[in-house]
């Protein structure tokens, strides 16, 4: 949002600027209602231009204060989409293995709640706040040249003080914005696990624990809203009791004093009286709605920090390499999540063009860590990962391949804008082309609104095969020269894996295919093998020659075939397939 200067926005600007207007025409009111005052004493008439002067102060008031709660319902639309747009961005830009360690509990409480507080807080607040500030002024200035310079000089002191109660119990409270902004993150955190994990809990009948945590993080939130609360009552009551009370006192003694010395009229000792009343709706405001003021600059707090979590690398601009002649090469590799403990160490491989590549290997091996280095996710420590020209980093790396994870993710639009995700400028030629070659036509044909036909959130009116073929699609439509597969078909029945299979094996023979995966009987259909060990490799090569050597491909193999026999004696189906 364009600022005019510091944290002042062009509608903040605006809002003090009719904040000071309606003051003055307030302030102008009543002066005038005073001169009034003593011409009717005087037993003077009121004339026309009297009641016009009246009538303009009324218009100010009435224009000013009319267009104020529109100007910052629609700063506060306005930066309410700003903020989380930018938000979302930034959360792209740092990527996923960032999202995790900032939780993600965090993030989606900070891009609803903490957005939102941020905008009351500078929509909201920041400007009559900084009008309540500038209004006593202008207000002091009215009676300097209306009614008594003297006078106006004297309640300069009382005045002051607004400022410095204001910034003291800021400064006194800044600690409990903390401890509130946390246990919010806290229960945010919690709910989102809970939703996550329904169905676990469910089946475990962990309901009345998850119920117990999730009761216990809200009390937590409670606590601290009843703090703020009760220091924001605090402030009321100290502005109330001392300046309301000394501002008025001291106001009505001046009036007194002035007007039985003959300094001023009655009228204008009425007028004294009354603005110094006026002085204190603003500063009333401003203790009323501290809440919002204290609760907005934690949430500003908060989202300075996330802006603060680095770019990742695969942002940056991406080389110009040709994936789709040269092979890809890896150079003793190593990468790390924490920077201490290796999950990958002095990886060597090698990936020819349109070779297809299976890594196996136990659960923790690290096979899942080389895929997000190679698609750009987690960058290296160290080592070189290339094309045979000029070695490639994580942006480069993140535009030259194509991912399928093992769950599926798609989004509660229509199926033309999850596939266009990964080519946007795809046309419904196109986007037909990539549905049938995953085998998907006859199930097009079924639905009444075809690509605009919406899939339900995260893929709700798909099966698991449905979502993941259309998931390989839109991997197929991104036309990048390596595609990875993250144990694509592990949650899938025979029958789908057999579709996946089938449409991997008719890609175009110059499409590197790199899979993740626990079947071993998938193996016949890959030239090379990498068997992963405690992040290391510790078997590479070709599938065949594998087979031939003592290690641990020969050894799954030899314990699957032998399952299949076990069945087959038993009279039960073969099961085709196994993990390693």
């Amino acid at each position: 949002m364009r600022r005019v200067f510091g944290i002042f926005s062009a509608a903040t600007t605006i809002v003090v600027a009719l904040s000071l207007i309606a003051a003055a025409g307030s302030a102008g009111l009543v002066v005038l209602i005073g001169q009034g005052f003593d011409r009717l004493y005087s037993g003077s008439t009121l004339d026309s231009q009297w009641y016009i002067g009246v009538a303009g102060e009324l218009l100010a008031l009435l224009v000013a204060t009319f267009l104020i709660p529109i100007v910052i319902s629609r700063d506060s639309q306005a930066l309410t989409n700003y903020q989380r747009s930018k938000l979302l961005k930034h959360y792209l830009s740092i990527g996923p293995l960032a999202v995790r360690r900032a939780g993600e509990g965090e993030l989606v409480h900070a891009a609803m709640d903490s957005v939102e507080r941020s905008v009351k807080y500078r929509s909201s607040f920041i400007g009559p706040a900084s009008a309540a500030v500038a209004t006593p002024v202008l207000i002091l200035c009215f009676i300097a040249l209306f009614i008594d310079p003297l006078s106006a000089v004297l309640m300069v002191i009382p005045t002051a003080l607004v400022p410095v109660i204001v910034l003291g119990f800021q400064r006194r409270f800044g600690s409990a914005n903390g401890e509130y902004r946390r246990a919010q993150g806290i229960l945010s955190a919690t709910f989102l696990d809970a939703l996550r994990s329904l169905n676990m809990l469910k089946l475990n009948g962990g309901s009345a624990w998850m119920s117990k945590t999730i009761n216990m993080a809200t009390e937590r939130v409670r606590q601290q809203v009843m703090k703020l609360l009760a220091r924001n009552q605090l402030i009321l009551l100290v502005i109330d009791s001392s300046f309301a009370v000394l501002l008025l006192a001291s106001a009505s003694l001046l009036a007194w004093w002035r007007a039985s010395s003959g300094a001023i009229s009655p009228g204008a000792a009425v007028s004294l009286v009354i603005l110094s009343y006026l002085m204190l709706a603003p500063v009333s405001y401003v203790g009323s709605f501290f809440y919002i003021g204290m609760t907005g600059k934690a949430a500003e707090k908060k989202l300075a920090e996330i802006q603060e979590i680095s770019m990742h690398p695969s942002m940056a601009n991406p080389l110009r390499v040709n994936l789709a002649n040269n092979g890809l090469f890896i150079e003793n590799l190593r990468a790390s999540y924490t920077g201490s403990d290796q999950g990958l160490e002095d990886i060597n491989l090698q990936f020819p063009v349109g070779s297809r590549t299976a890594i196996i290997g136990a659960s923790g091996s690290g096979k899942s860590t080389l895929i997000r280095v190679l698609q750009g996710q987690l960058e290296s420590t160290t080592g070189l990962i290339h094309d045979g020209r000029q070695p490639m980093g994580p942006a480069t790396l993140k535009a030259n391949t194509a991912v399928v994870e093992q769950h599926a993710t798609l989004f509660g639009e229509s199926l033309r804008e999850n596939l266009q995700l990964a080519a946007p400028t795809a046309t419904d030629e196109q986007l037909l082309a990539a549905i049938n070659q995953v085998n998907m036509a006859s199930w097009l044909a079924q639905q009444p609104l075809g690509l605009d036909q919406p899939l339900g959130e995260g893929g709700a009116r798909l099966s698991g095969g449905q979502a993941q073929r259309l998931s390989l699609a839109r991997a197929l439509l991104a036309n990048r020269p390596i595609l990875l597969l993250d144990e694509p078909t592990s949650a899938l029945d025979v029958h789908s894996e057999a579709e996946i299979t089938r449409t991997l094996r008719e890609l175009d023979s110059q499409t590197t295919i790199i899979t993740v995966t626990h079947r071993l009987g998938l193996l016949a259909d890959y030239d090379y093998v990498v068997v992963m060990d405690h992040g290391k490799v510790i078997q590479s090569g070709a599938r065949e020659e594998l087979l031939e050597q003592d290690g641990y491909l020969k050894e799954a193999m030899t314990n699957l075939n032998q399952r299949k026999r076990q069945l087959q004696t038993r009279g039960l189906p073969s099961i085709g397939e196994g993990e390693a």
